[in-house]
């Protein structure tokens, strides 16, 4: 059986810098020994937020690598589909076998423990099962990052006995207290703005911050208003904007900002969690709220029953502002773009509309992720 302290130790050497992902009890010792704080874990709130902080890891230079068991591939298939595989971002993952051999485990369990190395090829990785020795193990990791620099990726399939769970449970540090923050400021002020107004406003105020917009008309409205290599324009993965912001700002600290749609982030509204629980540099959530989804003919979500401003807080971001109006997402946002100590959220209500066909972006999706990679070394590096 594997170590699970060296195993984690032949991955930093190796250069992983990240380990992200949700718990399976095939693998407790190895989880325990994350969670006992001496690892650079981020625990995700699901699978898929976890490859979506991975995709962001990489985009900010590092590597991660991304734990779950086969019952979640299910939720992390969006990501992989639609994020990792058509935008070239290598990912290194260690999925649990559950379920398998069969009649072992759960009913639950049994078909997903059939098909999980199936399904993984499908998905564009190339999948194995991890040695249970120290030595072949050592030579599987170096394969695998060596794909990762070639932007391939690679799935690890864990049996039930790989790792040594003898490892006692962790306890950890105790939980700490909810940052302190103010209660939501509501701001009134002008015409309430369209979505081309609301990124104008955003653009004239800062200029190369590091920016990820959610797929839909957000990143092609944007893309049409100001193409900029600091710009990560979403194609797919619905949802996974603030974990892939959470990604760049824990991997290198460099100020974020994540342009959000409120049927996106009704999606995966996990992530707030995450980004209050490990954020703690200059990250701002700007959700741009017209109570639909346009892109797919102006569909109702369902926003107006939900404070995101107030959701964020209870989930530790330091400051909330809800805005209505052209003026008071001025206000907001210059409020926002000062603070330096963890996320913030800007909650805006927006017109539905859009003026004209919105163009989507020339460069393909690789390129346009190693774009932001590079342009992110350099504006970091100054």
């Amino acid at each position: 059986m594997l170590d699970p302290t060296w195993f984690l130790s032949e991955l930093s050497q190796r250069g992983v810098t990240c380990v992200t992902g949700v718990p399976c009890s095939y693998v407790s010792g190895l989880y325990s020994t994350l969670e006992s704080g001496v690892w650079p874990y981020l625990s995700a709130t699901s699978e898929g937020e976890s490859a979506a902080i991975a995709a962001g890891t990489w985009l900010a230079g590092s590597q991660a690598i991304t734990l779950c068991q086969n019952s979640g591939l299910g939720n992390m298939t969006n990501p992989l589909s639609s994020l990792i595989w058509p935008y070239q971002i290598p990912v290194i993952l260690g999925v649990s076998r559950r379920g398998w051999p069969a009649h072992a485990d759960e009913p639950q369990h049994a078909l997903m423990g059939e098909i999980s190395p199936a399904l993984l090829n499908l998905l564009g990785l190339s999948t194995e099962p991890l040695s249970d020795t120290h030595d072949v193990a050592a030579g599987q990791l170096a394969v695998a990052v060596e794909r990762c620099s070639a932007r391939q990726s690679t799935a690890f399939v864990f049996g039930k006995d790989v790792f040594d769970n003898a490892c006692a449970a962790a306890t950890g540090a105790p939980a700490p207290p909810p940052l302190a923050h103010e209660g939501v400021r509501i701001l009134r002020g002008g015409t309430r703005p369209t979505r081309e107004a609301a990124l104008s406003a955003y653009l004239a105020m800062q200029s190369q911050r590091a920016t990820v917009s959610t797929t839909g008309f957000i990143s092609r409205e944007l893309y049409r208003l100001d193409d900029r290599a600091s710009h990560f324009y979403m194609a797919g993965s619905m949802g996974c904007a603030p974990a892939i912001g959470v990604g760049l700002a824990v991997a290198n600290g460099c100020p974020v900002t994540v342009l959000d749609g409120d049927g996106a982030l009704l999606m995966r509204m996990g992530t707030l969690a995450t980004a209050g629980r490990y954020v703690r540099t200059p990250f701002v959530h700007l959700v741009l709220d017209n109570g639909c989804h346009e892109s797919t003919g102006g569909q109702s979500t369902q926003s107006p029953y939900v404070n995101f401003a107030a959701v964020a807080l209870a989930c530790s971001y330091r400051r909330a502002w809800w805005c209505d109006g052209i003026d008071a997402l001025h206000e907001a946002l210059g409020c926002a773009l000062a603070e330096t100590g963890g996320p913030v959220m800007v909650h805006c209500l927006i017109r539905p509309g859009t003026a004209g066909k919105l163009p989507r972006p020339a460069q393909t999706l690789p390129d346009l992720a190693l774009r932001f990679r590079e342009q992110l070394s350099v504006t970091v590096t100054l």
